[in-house]
Formats: structure tokens, C-alpha cells, sequence
């Protein structure tokens, strides 16, 4: 009989150690308005796990601690993973949401005001180990590919694409609470699509990862 798939202990199988990379910060445009190289430290410490991520252009630390992934966090049994609200409405929202491969990982931080999307954050990382070529991180000042999505059930939707990386926003955003959903998609080699999405339902509550 397989083992009960345990939340806490698969986030760390694949995320725990050190990742060094660039955050690179985005308007609603899809244009970049700033980057900086980062150090980020997920350990386990008497039971408690700490996320500390350094700004190394600027030297300030930003940490979260908790005993168990929140319960907003939805983790697949790959290691990949989304953070955010439990429910969204007419209100601004934000949301991560990361893809785990080996030793990189691809982030995208999303932010959406009442009407659209606000700003975008993607960040590029690896372990140490791993040259900052191997990392393909792009040249600046980037400029996301922008096209639409639609029509479907989730109304207007926004495909933000670099290279291998696409980041799908909500185009739109309904006067009330409504269906909405951000995918982030990477394909790290030949053959190889990773995908999570993160969906609320016509309530506005959080559904349950598809697949």
C-alpha cells in the first residue's frame, strides 16, 4: 500500500535547501521596472520551517516560519506549489505560484487589482551549484510576450510568455465574486511541460488542483 501523501514532508523533499537566483519585477505591461539577485534558505528547525529570502542588491531579509504548509498552500506530489487567498472577489488579490525541476525552480508572483493585473514578479532560481548560465536568466530590460486567452468558462484571460516560461492572469476581472484562475507553465527540456494552476469556482472559493 503506497504511503498517505504527506503535504508538509513532500514540500520539503523538493523545496528545502538554499536557491540563489533574480527576482525581476514587472508592470501590468509585462515590461521590467527592476531586478535584483537573491539568496533564499528553506530549513527545518525544531520542526518549524523557515523560508528567509535575501535582497542582495539591498541586504534586507524577509523570513516566514510555520509548523505545517497553510492550509491555502496546494502542493502537488511533485514539489510544485501555489499560495494565496482561500477566496477572491471584487477585491485585489494576490497569489505565488512555483515549478520545481531538479535544481531550478521557476516563480511567478502575481498581483491583480480590481480590474486586471497589476504587476508580475518572476524569479529564476537554482542551487548554488549551478552557473548563472545554466539558469537562462533573460537579458534587461524584459519585455513578456502578450497575447489573449479565450473565450472560456473563466472569461478573459492573458498568456504572458518569455522563452520557455508562460504565465497565464486573468484579463478581466468580474464585478463580483466569479470564476478566476493564474497558471504558471515551464518547459525546463524537450518533451517536458510543467504546469500548476491555481482556480476558484463561481463562489469565489478555492477549488482542489486539477489532474
Amino acid at each position: 500500500m503506497d504511503a498517505p501523501f504527506s503535504r508538509r514532508d513532500t514540500l520539503l523533499a523538493y523545496n528545502a535547501g538554499i536557491w540563489e537566483g533574480s527576482f525581476i519585477r514587472l508592470n501590468g505591461a509585462g515590461l521590467e521596472k527592476e531586478r535584483f539577485a537573491s539568496h533564499l534558505a528553506v530549513e527545518e528547525t525544531d520542526g518549524v520551517i523557515e523560508a528567509a529570502l535575501t535582497n542582495l542588491s539591498a541586504g534586507t531579509v524577509r523570513s516566514m516560519r510555520f509548523e505545517e504548509p497553510p492550509v491555502e498552500m496546494q502542493i502537488r506530489a511533485q514539489g510544485h506549489w501555489s499560495l494565496g487567498p482561500d477566496r477572491v472577489g471584487p477585491w485585489p488579490w494576490v497569489s505565488e505560484l512555483c515549478l520545481v525541476w531538479g535544481d531550478q525552480r521557476r516563480r511567478a508572483v502575481i498581483r491583480h487589482n480590481s480590474s486586471g493585473l497589476e504587476s508580475l514578479v518572476l524569479v529564476i532560481e537554482g542551487r548554488p551549484q549551478l552557473s548563472p548560465a545554466a539558469l537562462d536568466v533573460p537579458p534587461a530590460p524584459l519585455q513578456l510576450r502578450s497575447s489573449p486567452l479565450g473565450p472560456l468558462p473563466l472569461g478573459p484571460q492573458q498568456r504572458w510568455s518569455w522563452g520557455n516560461l508562460d504565465v497565464i492572469t486573468q484579463a478581466t476581472r468580474p464585478a463580483g465574486p466569479g470564476m478566476e484562475a493564474v497558471a504558471l507553465r515551464w518547459q525546463p527540456a524537450a518533451g517536458i511541460q510543467l504546469e500548476i494552476e491555481r482556480r476558484y469556482g463561481p463562489s469565489g472559493l478555492l477549488e482542489p488542483l486539477l489532474g
